[in-house]
């Protein structure tokens, strides 16, 4: 067995405020300092609005400090890291991808003992602050291997659905992708019952970086007037976890949505359409929102 991380990529930012200034003037809190960065492929198997069968997919960043964990997407992982070597020039694609598959930021540990999501319908953006809830785990026979570490298998209930998952005892943390976790290790492989919702690591950095959390949200904005995306920090709306589920179904689960994703927003005057290299992108609110969409997958 291994008693290791596997290291992608080795550095260490030194942090030592209570917090830290992005280059797009946003304040953010540091909550803690990772021990590690976990990266996982999560997909999606859906439709598209002719019903035919879909696979969706984005890298997810896990940032796990002590008691605090902290899903994302890996390019805005990388955004707030100033890692643009790796971000690339054409970030649309992400955007697009995050819109589809309705990526959410879930930080688990904050406030203590609660968990906290960050949600976007456009134009708004919702913060959802819940008690923080653990799958019931039972542990099957057998073991695989993902990333070269050798891993336990569980299964598990949590939100109605049965999740089949894989997680490594090498390395020592209750932490999982999104909101799974209470596993002897890290988990390292989770995927539903049906096959719908996989998540996949594919590897760790090794590295001291601050886990951060603001009251905004920056969020991108095409300004006429300089003719170039400019960022600007825009406070989240309060919801219940109930409210955001029943929200999300309403707008994303009509179908209306499939074929037009701004169905919702009929007279609305915020609506951007960007041409760049690639594609034609929507804005609204500063949000960005796809011409079509794929058949909405909730995860709870």
């Amino acid at each position: 067995m291994k008693t290791k991380l596997t290291i992608i990529l080795l550095f260490v930012v030194n942090i030592v405020s209570a917090q830290m200034l992005t280059r797009g003037n946003e304040k953010l809190d540091t909550l803690c300092q990772t021990k590690f960065t976990a990266v996982y492929q999560y997909s999606i198997h859906t439709s598209d609005a002719e019903g035919h069968p879909v696979t969706d997919s984005i890298c997810l960043a896990l940032q796990v400090g002590d008691g605090v964990w902290k899903t994302w997407t890996y390019q805005r992982y990388l955004f707030q890291q100033q890692r643009d070597e790796e971000i690339g020039e054409d970030h649309y694609w992400f955007m697009q991808n995050e819109a589809l598959m309705h990526i959410a930021t879930t930080t688990i540990g904050h406030p203590e003992g609660k968990t906290t999501t960050l949600e976007s319908i456009p134009p708004f953006q919702y913060e959802v602050t819940e008690d923080t809830e653990i799958p019931t785990w039972n542990m099957v026979e057998g073991n695989d291997s993902i990333c070269s570490y050798l891993c336990q298998k569980a299964k598990g209930k949590f939100r109605g659905k049965t999740w089949n998952v894989l997680y490594a005892e090498d390395i020592p943390t209750a932490a999982g992708p999104w909101k799974l976790q209470g596993l002897p290790g890290l988990i390292t492989y989770a995927t539903d019952d049906k096959g719908i919702h996989t998540f996949k690591l594919i590897g760790i950095y090794q590295e001291t970086s601050p886990i951060t959390y603001s009251a905004g949200s920056m969020v991108s904005k095409f300004s006429m007037e300089e003719r170039r995306m400019i960022t600007v920090v825009t406070p989240y709306e309060k919801a219940t976890r109930a409210q955001m589920m029943k929200q999300k179904k309403n707008v994303f689960g009509n179908r209306l949505y499939l074929t037009n994703p701004t169905f919702y927003m009929a007279g609305t005057k915020e609506i951007l359409n960007i041409g760049q290299k690639g594609g034609n992108y929507q804005f609204v609110g500063g949000l960005y929102i796809p011409d079509k969409a794929h058949k909405y997958q909730p995860l709870e």
